[in-house]
């Protein structure tokens, strides 16, 4: 079984200031190797709330840990074709386009290092778009368009986790549909992060792609969560016709609560067992857990 998590943060986790070196990270090799099938792990360069002039040095750090790991055994692959059972295979993404540094010639450069996927902002606007913490209103500005059609002339995917909704509907164009790498369903839990029933309906039929989040904060109001409860997010897009569209985006190493039951990448096969208790067959755990994923980025 191919098993694939479009967003963790464990390379900002490996480098954040002030971090305890010594605390074991949500994501680590053993886990990634533990258990049976292909595992794919998507990493993130994150870039925090510092603005562009201060993405460079932060890049840098995460780049330099991913070359630690992979001097460690991790091994980087940029199409899902190359993942090998047994091994922690990689797929670096973006997570805040102020990695671009506003200029269209460094997602060519990113691509090459290859980065496949990216978030076009964090939590604080960017020159690019509206974060959703900011609200549903101010879509992508000329720049903004600008580096998405970089993005996919370079088959690098358009993250739309943490944008908000009207940069969202933005990239509805017919064109090379946008992907959210960790978001929940809004009529389930109702924060701004996650996406409304239109939303998903739309990007669904669009192509697009939606990695559930393990945060409880998405996944319950009351910030309680377990692997039903995930589950109960994936059933819920299933029904607005995602069955070939969902999968798992768990942002560990980027959140400091966890479901009951998914404390760290070892703890996936949990979920996958738990779509079988759920009634899911078998075709369709496949898709979730990896094979729409894997359709998702044959279509760029």
């Amino acid at each position: 079984m191919l098993i694939c998590d479009t967003h963790a943060d464990t390379l900002w986790n490996m480098v954040a200031p002030g971090r305890d070196a010594g605390l074991p990270c949500d994501v680590t090799r053993d886990y990634l190797t533990a258990c049976e099938g292909v595992r794919v792990q998507a990493l993130a360069l994150y870039i925090p709330a510092h603005g562009m002039e201060a993405s460079p040095t932060f890049l840098q750090r995460e780049l330099d840990a991913f070359e630690q790991l992979r001097g460690e055994g991790w091994r980087q692959i940029t199409q899902l074709e190359e993942a090998v059972a047994g091994e922690a295979n990689v797929l670096l993404t973006i997570e805040g386009c102020e990695a671009f540094e506003g200029d269209p010639d460094n997602v060519n450069r990113l691509a090459g290092l290859g980065v496949r996927m990216g978030a076009l902002t964090w939590n604080t606007p960017n020159g690019l778009c509206t974060p959703a913490c900011e609200g549903p209103h101010g879509g992508l500005t000329p720049l903004g368009r600008v580096m998405v059609n970089r993005m996919r002339e370079c088959r690098m995917a358009v993250d739309v986790s943490h944008l908000n909704e009207e940069g969202f509907y933005d990239l509805l164009d017919g064109s090379v549909p946008p992907m959210a790498s960790h978001s929940c369903a809004r009529a389930l839990c109702n924060h701004s992060r996650n996406l409304t029933d239109d939303q998903l309906r739309q990007l669904f039929s669009a192509g697009g792609f939606v990695g559930v989040n393990f945060c409880p904060a998405f996944l319950s109001e009351d910030g309680r969560a377990d692997v039903d409860r995930v589950i109960d997010h994936m059933a819920h897009m299933c029904e607005l016709g995602g069955e070939n569209h969902v999968g798992f985006g768990s942002d560990f190493d980027g959140i400091d609560h966890w479901p009951q039951g998914l404390r760290n990448a070892g703890d996936v096969p949990r979920l996958i067992e738990g779509l079988r208790r759920r009634g899911f067959g078998e075709a369709l755990v496949e898709k979730i857990a990896g094979l729409n994923f894997k359709a998702y980025l044959d279509r760029l």
